[in-house]
């Protein structure tokens, strides 16, 4: 009887506040698993059928609280545990010096650790196109030591919002500077970089990567999505990978819609990664 109350008064609220309550939800994973392990008892079977039913409720498709023409979301809580960067010392050390210079949380940043460990044998550097204050450049880099990675950003927020990004208006993330980037990477004994200050590939592209063997973009609008691949297409050699961030993150529509679009390129195998990540591989030219 408890858990069904419990459960009803978790559905209310998620209906009313469904992108808050998510929000909040991810922030408990983050900075608080040991309520969350307190209320799922993960690891044990005793209350395995409330977990699903709080989880079915949660990510209810029929309660989405936005629905367009291509898009549609509503929370996503996959119930695997496997946590594979707890047991990885380096990157948590890395992780733990620069959790307070990104904005992109512990499992994107692990994935971009794992795929900058692999690419050793793929011709070409590494290219972050928005950096802000360095966190997950600092963690490709660190992982990557082999390569030189290329840092750009305008240090004056987004640029190239549009109509397909209704949450931005420009501007946005300014709140950075290129000597905290610097001042970071010092920090953690990095010299694989060079940044480039101003819009890329506008300003900044000639001064970038020859060949690219990973591309992060993390941009958050489409108009500047689609400028940076566009610009480096020719440059992405074979085998090479690009990541963007904030694909399926409810505000970031534009690269959503971008990533989509980019599906359709027969040269990538497209895969979405459920933490935010959309990647794509190329596999021919």
């Amino acid at each position: 009887m408890l858990k069904r109350i419990l459960a009803k008064f978790i559905y209310f609220v998620i209906v009313k506040y469904p992108h808050k309550t998510y929000n909040f939800y991810c922030y408990l994973v983050e900075n608080h698993k040991e309520l969350i392990l307190k209320v799922f008892e993960i690891g044990t079977n005793q209350h395995a059928g409330w977990r699903r039913e709080l989880t079915e409720i949660i990510s209810n498709p029929k309660n989405p609280w936005q629905i367009t023409e291509t898009t549609m979301h509503y929370g996503i809580l996959p119930q695997q545990t496997l946590s594979p960067w707890l047991l990885d010392k380096e990157f948590m050390r890395t992780y733990a010096q620069i959790r307070g210079s990104t904005c992109i949380d512990r499992y994107r940043c692990y994935e971009l650790w794992a795929l900058a460990k692999q690419i050793n044998g793929i011709e070409g550097d590494i290219l972050e196109v928005g950096v802000w204050k360095g966190g997950s450049g600092s963690v490709i880099a660190k992982a990557q030591p082999n390569k030189k990675i290329f840092l750009a950003d305008t240090f004056a927020g987004v640029v190239k919002s549009g109509p397909n990004d209704p949450c931005y208006k420009n501007n946005e993330h300014a709140d950075t500077t290129e000597s905290e980037v610097i001042s970071l990477m010092k920090q953690l004994d990095i010299e694989n970089y060079e940044i480039l200050s101003g819009i890329y590939p506008d300003e900044t592209g000639r001064n970038g990567p020859k060949k690219i063997s990973l591309l992060h973009c993390d941009v958050d609008v489409y108009g500047s999505s689609k400028d940076i691949i566009d610009y480096c297409l020719p440059m992405l050699s074979l085998g090479s990978i690009i990541v963007f961030d904030d694909y399926g993150f409810f505000g970031c529509e534009g690269v959503t819609k971008y990533c989509d679009e980019l599906r359709s390129n027969k040269s990538f195998h497209f895969i979405h990664n459920l933490n935010g990540h959309a990647i794509f591989i190329k596999i021919q030219d």
